[in-house]
């Protein structure tokens, strides 16, 4: 009976319709009851002590924040605009001028920053003029007559006289060593002289100081190293020392002296005129007659082995050497004689020297040469028949006739214009030629330049074609 009753009480429910059972989710959350607003606090405002400095006195919320928040890109716009008012507005410091050359390169081929005071961040018009030679052969005397902004009165005399040594200096014909010593201290060039007509003291007209009679005797070069010389026009001067020089194994310090001594006197000369052809605009190559093969091939080898020195380090290889450039060459022959001047001599020289530089990247065609071109480049005076027809086409070559006593003779056949204005055209056309960018930096200043020639010496030291190079010398 108790089935029966479950049986049925069952079916009602299963008959009914279920209803969903909903759960109370656990995000509903009870509705508080509304408070009762609560008042703002009281604020007691503390007044600002006049006493206290300005460092020490309390900031507001908004300052404080604006602080640690770090500079705005609108206030620093701001400073920099100020910075560049108060930078216009301050003088520019006055040009130091230099009164006598400093060494760039010391007689230890050690780089000198002494010379940097001299130079300036703002000046870009500037002309480098490099020179080189073998011994003896008038380097300082082509830096005198380019450095003179001035005509030099008696030219001719002043450089003869150049050369003698002053009869008041008394020596002991005993002491020997004395004699060297006071020789090897003398300043020629340094030499005060007395101007009559105000009785003041003027410095010489010459800048470098030039080989005496002693020095060339006892077969001993005057320059050490790389002297430097900035003139007013900002032309810089850098006088060489001789290449190849015997005396230059004598003066370093490779001990003892041996047959591979040589080879290294070369090596260090040929690092230094790499050196000039990679930061020069103009470089100057000086002989005393034409002409020494080997020095040719010096030249050869020195562009051969210069690395390739690029002032942006990002730019590639490829961009680099092709974008470097190289200077310009003026092949200068001083002490010409009469048979010099002839056409037919410039031409056999010029035929050379095309033959020999035609492999060369150095700009021989920049319009520093002595003959007329299409009446476009020609000199006052006629120079033996020479012309375009009669000796080709010219290219970067002069010629410096030898001084004689008797230069101011003029019942003497010379067959070239006299020597002022033949030094007086050199000057003209080498401050003339095209400056061209050293480096791929465009505008770079007189500093900027100088830091390049330290960092083009570091690495020409450094590089390793120089040592291989010195393997394969005899």
């Amino acid at each position: 009976m108790a089935d029966k009753k479950k049986k049925i009480f069952l079916s009602k429910e299963s008959s009914a319709p279920k209803r969903p059972v909903i759960l109370k989710s656990d995000r509903d959350t009870t509705k508080d009851p509304p408070k009762e607003k609560e008042k703002p606090p009281t604020i007691i405002l503390k007044t600002r002590e006049q006493s206290a400095p300005k460092e020490e006195r309390p900031l507001s919320p908004n300052v404080q924040a604006a602080e640690n928040e770090g500079p705005q890109p609108s206030k620093i716009a701001q400073n920099e605009n100020k910075e560049k008012k108060t930078i216009e507005q301050k003088p520019s410091a006055p040009l130091k001028y230099m009164t006598e050359p400093v060494k760039l390169l010391d007689e230890n081929l050690e780089f000198n920053s002494a010379a940097l005071e001299f130079l300036h961040d703002s000046s870009i018009n500037y002309l480098v003029v490099g020179i080189i030679g073998t011994q003896g052969v008038g380097k300082s005397m082509i830096g005198n007559l380019i450095a003179q902004n001035n005509p030099i009165p008696d030219l001719c005399t002043q450089i003869l006289n150049s050369h003698e040594i002053p009869n008041n200096l008394s020596f002991d014909g005993n002491d020997v060593s004395s004699l060297e010593n006071q020789i090897d201290g003398l300043h020629f060039y340094e030499t005060p002289e007395t101007n009559g007509t105000n009785g003041k003291v003027e410095s010489s007209f010459f800048k470098f100081k030039m080989q005496d009679i002693d020095q060339i005797e006892r077969g001993v070069h005057c320059t050490k190293g790389v002297d430097m010389y900035v003139t007013t026009d900002r032309v810089i001067l850098l006088d060489c020392q001789a290449l190849w020089s015997p005396a230059l194994i004598e003066e370093t310090n490779i001990n003892p002296i041996t047959a591979r001594s040589g080879n290294v006197v070369t090596v260090d000369c040929l690092q230094v005129a790499s050196f000039l052809m990679a930061i020069c605009h103009v470089l100057v190559a000086v002989q005393d007659w034409f002409t020494d093969y080997n020095f040719i091939r010096y030249l050869q080898t020195a562009e051969m082995l210069k690395p390739s020195l690029s002032a942006s380090s990002s730019a590639s290889s490829e961009e680099a050497s092709s974008g470097e450039s190289h200077p310009h060459l003026l092949l200068l022959h001083n002490r010409c004689q009469l048979e010099d001047y002839t056409p037919e001599a410039v031409k056999t020289m010029q035929d050379l020297y095309r033959k020999a530089f035609q492999k060369s990247s150095l700009q021989l065609n920049s319009g520093m040469y002595m003959y007329s071109d299409s009446n476009r480049n020609g000199l006052s005076a006629d120079c033996q028949g020479c012309s375009l027809d009669t000796c080709g086409p010219p290219l970067n070559l002069f010629l410096l006739p030898e001084i004689y006593d008797d230069f101011d003779n003029q019942e003497i056949y010379r067959g070239h214009p006299t020597f002022e204005e033949l030094s007086k055209r050199l000057r003209w056309m080498v401050l003339g030629v095209h400056r061209h960018p050293i480096t791929n930096v465009p505008n770079l200043s007189e500093r900027s330049w100088f830091q390049y020639c330290a960092k083009a010496w570091e690495t020409i030291r450094k590089c390793t074609f120089f040592m291989e190079y010195e393997r394969f010398l005899p």
